[in-house]
Protein backbone atom coordinates (compact mmCIF):
# COMPACT_ATOMS: atom_id res chain seq x y z
CA UNK A 1 0.00 0.00 0.00
CA UNK A 2 1.70 3.47 -1.32
CA UNK A 3 0.78 5.94 1.06
CA UNK A 4 -1.24 9.09 -0.10
CA UNK A 5 0.93 12.23 -1.15
CA UNK A 6 1.82 14.51 2.53
CA UNK A 7 -0.02 17.26 0.83
CA UNK A 8 -3.57 15.85 0.97
CA UNK A 9 -3.62 15.03 4.33
CA UNK A 10 -4.20 16.96 7.64
CA UNK A 11 -1.76 17.11 10.44
CA UNK A 12 -4.61 18.33 12.83
CA UNK A 13 -6.14 15.13 11.89
CA UNK A 14 -2.86 13.41 12.63
CA UNK A 15 -2.51 15.04 16.18
CA UNK A 16 -6.39 14.04 16.84
CA UNK A 17 -6.13 10.23 15.58
CA UNK A 18 -2.73 10.09 17.37
CA UNK A 19 -4.46 10.97 20.43
CA UNK A 20 -7.37 8.52 20.42
CA UNK A 21 -5.57 5.70 19.87
CA UNK A 22 -1.13 5.80 20.24
CA UNK A 23 0.55 5.42 16.63
CA UNK A 24 -3.31 6.66 14.58
CA UNK A 25 -1.57 9.27 13.47
CA UNK A 26 1.75 7.74 11.93
CA UNK A 27 -1.02 5.46 10.30
CA UNK A 28 -3.11 8.19 9.01
CA UNK A 29 0.38 9.58 7.41
CA UNK A 30 1.16 6.04 5.95
CA UNK A 31 3.86 4.98 8.03
CA UNK A 32 2.61 1.95 9.04
CA UNK A 33 6.05 0.71 10.71
CA UNK A 34 5.81 3.94 13.30
CA UNK A 35 2.51 2.86 14.03
CA UNK A 36 2.32 -0.25 14.96
CA UNK A 37 5.92 0.23 17.00
CA UNK A 38 4.47 2.92 19.33
CA UNK A 39 1.34 1.60 19.34
CA UNK A 40 2.73 -1.20 21.00
CA UNK A 41 5.12 0.65 22.84
CA UNK A 42 2.99 3.30 24.84
CA UNK A 43 -0.14 0.78 25.22
CA UNK A 44 2.27 -1.35 26.97
CA UNK A 45 3.62 1.20 29.15
CA UNK A 46 0.55 1.83 30.26
CA UNK A 47 -0.71 -1.40 30.80
CA UNK A 48 2.82 -2.15 32.82
CA UNK A 49 1.87 0.83 35.09
CA UNK A 50 -1.80 -0.46 35.68
CA UNK A 51 -0.38 -4.04 36.60
CA UNK A 52 2.32 -2.50 38.58
CA UNK A 53 0.12 -0.29 40.88
CA UNK A 54 -2.75 -2.91 41.05
CA UNK A 55 -4.56 -1.26 38.78
CA UNK A 56 -5.53 1.84 40.62
CA UNK A 57 -3.46 4.03 39.06
CA UNK A 58 -5.45 6.32 36.38
CA UNK A 59 -8.22 8.29 38.55
CA UNK A 60 -9.47 11.27 37.31
CA UNK A 61 -9.61 12.83 40.83
CA UNK A 62 -5.08 12.77 41.04
CA UNK A 63 -2.58 15.26 40.06
CA UNK A 64 -1.54 13.06 37.51
CA UNK A 65 -4.42 12.39 35.86
CA UNK A 66 -2.85 15.23 33.73
CA UNK A 67 -0.19 13.76 32.08
CA UNK A 68 -1.81 10.00 31.78
CA UNK A 69 -4.24 11.66 29.87
CA UNK A 70 -1.07 12.65 27.26
CA UNK A 71 -2.19 8.44 26.23
CA UNK A 72 -5.74 9.63 24.80
CA UNK A 73 -8.05 6.60 24.34
CA UNK A 74 -6.53 3.91 26.08
CA UNK A 75 -6.20 5.86 29.74
CA UNK A 76 -9.50 6.67 29.41
CA UNK A 77 -10.73 3.25 28.74
CA UNK A 78 -8.87 2.34 31.99
CA UNK A 79 -9.66 5.36 33.91
CA UNK A 80 -13.12 3.16 34.89
CA UNK A 81 -11.45 0.53 35.88
CA UNK A 82 -8.85 1.75 37.87
CA UNK A 83 -12.05 3.58 39.82
CA UNK A 84 -13.73 0.37 40.20
CA UNK A 85 -10.70 -0.99 41.70
CA UNK A 86 -10.04 1.64 44.52
CA UNK A 87 -13.90 0.88 45.76
CA UNK A 88 -12.69 -2.89 46.35
CA UNK A 89 -9.82 -2.01 48.59
CA UNK A 90 -7.94 0.64 50.11
CA UNK A 91 -5.20 2.13 48.22
CA UNK A 92 -1.18 2.17 49.78
CA UNK A 93 -0.76 5.64 48.67
CA UNK A 94 3.21 5.00 49.66
CA UNK A 95 3.44 2.01 48.04
CA UNK A 96 6.59 1.48 46.16
CA UNK A 97 5.16 -0.31 43.51
CA UNK A 98 1.88 1.91 43.05
CA UNK A 99 4.01 4.77 42.25
CA UNK A 100 5.89 3.01 40.33
CA UNK A 101 2.75 2.29 38.06
CA UNK A 102 1.80 5.76 38.50
CA UNK A 103 5.05 7.30 36.88
CA UNK A 104 5.00 4.27 34.35
CA UNK A 105 1.06 5.53 33.19
CA UNK A 106 2.45 9.24 33.43
CA UNK A 107 5.37 8.83 31.21
CA UNK A 108 3.53 6.72 28.70
CA UNK A 109 0.99 9.92 28.51
CA UNK A 110 4.08 12.63 27.94
CA UNK A 111 5.67 10.00 24.84
CA UNK A 112 2.30 9.64 23.25
CA UNK A 113 2.54 13.89 23.16
CA UNK A 114 6.05 13.80 21.43
CA UNK A 115 4.60 11.07 19.10
CA UNK A 116 1.50 12.70 18.31
CA UNK A 117 3.79 15.88 17.57
CA UNK A 118 5.90 14.04 15.04
CA UNK A 119 3.35 12.73 13.51
CA UNK A 120 1.77 16.69 13.05
CA UNK A 121 5.32 17.87 11.85
CA UNK A 122 5.67 15.17 9.42
CA UNK A 123 2.90 16.46 7.56
CA UNK A 124 2.81 20.18 8.20
CA UNK A 125 5.97 20.16 6.84
CA UNK A 126 7.13 17.45 4.54
CA UNK A 127 10.39 18.81 2.84
CA UNK A 128 12.48 18.71 6.19
CA UNK A 129 11.24 15.95 7.17
CA UNK A 130 11.95 14.51 3.84
CA UNK A 131 15.60 15.36 4.18
CA UNK A 132 16.25 13.70 7.47
CA UNK A 133 14.87 10.51 6.30
CA UNK A 134 17.65 10.41 3.66
CA UNK A 135 20.44 11.32 5.60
Amino acid sequence: MTPRPARDLSPVTALVLGWILPGAGHAYGGRWGKAILFFVLITGLLITGMVLGGGTVILPRRLWFAAQLGAGGPAIALAPLAYYLSTLAPIDWADRLHEMGTLYTAVAGFLNLLVMMDAYIRLAYPRETNKEDNA
